[in-house]
């Protein structure tokens, strides 16, 4: 009967299957969605959570609060250019420099400082270089010798600043009239060098900021002067042009060195003389070593807003 009723309705009975396949793949595809949505539902009812919990903090992280701290932000740029607009006075270094402009640079600078120092009757070591006895002298060297032409222009631009700062500290104590300016030594830029004796090699290297927002050139000078002419000098470094920093400052005592006495015929006529006349005491000259530091800031650069960013 069945088998019968099977032939004589096939169709009806194709159509009865197909929908029972159908229907329990809706089923399925149904129970799917539903374990989905509630995977979606618990993750936004997480993040909700994480949502009220911001809210809820003091101060809220509102669009207020965000506007405050930009404005802040701004600001706080604003006075950080106002300051380094009023210390920065950085050396111009010419961008096609090369090796041998720098040494006429170097030597136009020392012709210089030794008139004005033979004028004012300040005493040098003889061949006195002001630090740069590497590249003075029979022994000296080319400055950036078998460089890549990176590193020479690195190489070259720092011993610009250098000579620039050692120029201008030298010229303060020679207007000052201290007696005698025994040692200038700087940090090495290259490897090896120091001078002949390797005395002017600083144990001290070139430092910069992290963030990149100012560069440190150390130096020391070792001079002889009096009392008032070390207040000069101090004083006239605050009117640099220069931003110059003194790191540290070591002073010790030194007695002049006391008059011959005179021996022979005449010896007592002249002692007489000499108490009878009125002398003033001689000023003590003071040993000083100076370390002291030139510092750079570099040109801050607009900052620029990103795109596709809310208040950019």
């Amino acid at each position: 009967m069945n088998l019968k009723w099977l032939k004589q309705n096939v169709l009806t009975a194709g159509f009865v299957t197909a929908f029972v396949v159908v229907l329990g793949v809706l089923i399925w595809l149904q129970q799917a969605a539903a374990s989905k949505r509630a995977h979606v539902d618990a993750a936004l009812q997480e993040q909700q959570s994480q949502f009220d919990h911001l809210r809820q903090q003091k101060p809220a992280p509102s669009r207020e609060n965000i506007d405050v701290i930009k404005q802040d932000r701004e600001q706080v740029d604003r006075l950080y250019g106002r300051l380094v607009g009023a210390v920065r006075h950085n050396v111009e270094v010419l961008p096609d420099l090369r090796p041998v402009g720098f040494l006429q640079l170097m030597a136009s600078s020392f012709s210089r400082l030794h008139q004005a120092a033979e004028a004012a009757g300040i005493k040098f070591q003889d061949g006195f270089a002001f630090g740069f006895g590497r590249y003075a002298g029979a022994s000296s060297t080319l400055p950036a010798k078998n460089l890549s032409p990176e590193d020479t222009k690195r190489v070259l631009s720092l011993l610009v600043k250098q000579l620039t700062a050692i120029d201008q500290i030298s010229s303060l104590l020679i207007s000052n009239h201290v007696a005698e300016i025994n040692q200038i030594r700087r940090a090495e830029v290259e490897p090896g060098g120091g001078g002949p004796q390797g005395g002017e090699s600083l144990d001290a290297s070139i430092k910069a900021d992290p963030n990149a927002l100012y560069q440190v050139l150390p130096f020391e000078f070792q001079f002889k002067c009096s009392e008032e002419a070390l207040s000069g000098f101090l004083n006239s470094l605050t009117k640099a042009d220069l931003f110059l920093a003194v790191r540290r400052l070591q002073v010790t005592g030194e007695t002049p060195a006391a008059g011959t006495t005179a021996t022979g015929p005449g010896a007592a006529t002249a002692a007489a003389a000499a108490a009878a006349t009125p002398t003033l005491p001689k000023p003590t000259l003071l040993s000083v070593t100076l370390r002291i530091d030139l510092i750079e800031f570099p040109t801050l650069q607009p900052a620029r807003k990103e795109a596709g960013k809310p208040g950019a």
